[in-house]
């Protein structure tokens, strides 16, 4: 079983990059590739995150993919867990839970530490774009949808590994999630800009509608933002109170407005 890690990055991140390359250096798993897609290499992408990565797919030679972000980096037994997981014919693919260096969930929300099944219901809290491993035989034609992410010159400034993630889940592949294995990010503060939340809500409710969730399930994201929200303004946190606001709001804009089904 050969995997292909597919890192994008901006090339700014010079120490975090030789971090995670120290951490592949050391794997007990040696059978693996790794796929660097530089932007400022590649200008053709712009400075989007899924054009980049399906770009990395279609180079990869590996048997397993994985999307480690050039500040993310892995413990020694990472890939030999993985690949222990993965030989099981019934599991298509495998995600861990993420956090810092001091142990605590950093992937941006909640992540628990059992394992279950990740489904329409659960893919929310139990992945995220470097914590998730799947077999190449079942990616088929499903590619990052490049109107999606960071840099994708959208207003769907989010939601591109749950699009892809979701996609694989509709085709029948068979996800699991195991919060008893860890995969490092640093947490990540600041940078509460009203555009950026306004971007990362219209990602989220584009990609509920997408995959067809129902409007209650757009108003339990929007009204979770609202009480973030309140509780920063309680907090005089006024800055954060107003990002929450634009994620809240951003979350209704992008479930209007949508992306449609998969191009």
């Amino acid at each position: 079983m050969k995997f292909s890690l597919i890192t994008v990055t901006m090339g700014d991140r010079p120490g975090e990059l030789a971090r995670l390359k120290a951490s592949l250096d050391v794997q007990s798993y040696k059978d693996f590739e790794w796929i660097v897609v530089n932007h400022k290499e590649h200008p053709e992408f712009g400075c989007g995150l899924s054009k980049a990565r399906n770009f990395g797919i279609a180079h990869a030679k590996g048997d397993v993919l994985a999307f480690p972000d050039d500040d993310a980096w892995y413990g020694k037994d990472v890939l030999l867990d993985v690949a222990k997981e993965l030989d099981d014919p019934q599991i298509d693919g495998i995600s861990f839970r993420v956090v810092d260096e001091n142990g605590a969930c950093s992937a941006g929300g909640w992540m628990g530490w059992g394992k279950e099944t990740i489904s329409k219901a659960t893919v929310w809290h139990t992945a995220v774009s470097c914590s998730f491993f799947v077999k190449r035989s079942v990616i088929g034609d499903v590619r990052f949808d490049d109107r999606l992410g960071v840099g994708s010159g959208t207003c769907f400034g989010s939601g591109e590994e749950t699009d892809f993630l979701l996609s694989l889940v509709e085709k029948g592949a068979r996800l699991k999630y195991d919060g008893t294995k860890r995969i490092f990010h640093p947490a990540v503060f600041g940078n509460l800009m009203i555009g950026k939340g306004w971007r990362y809500g219209n990602g989220y409710g584009a990609v509920l509608r997408k995959h067809h969730y129902p409007v209650t399930r757009l108003m339990w994201g929007v009204f979770a933002q609202l009480a973030r929200a309140a509780q920063s303004f309680v907090m005089l946190r006024l800055r954060k109170s107003v990002y929450h606001l634009a994620m809240s709001f951003g979350r209704i804009a992008g479930y209007v407005s949508g992306v449609g089904r998969a191009v």
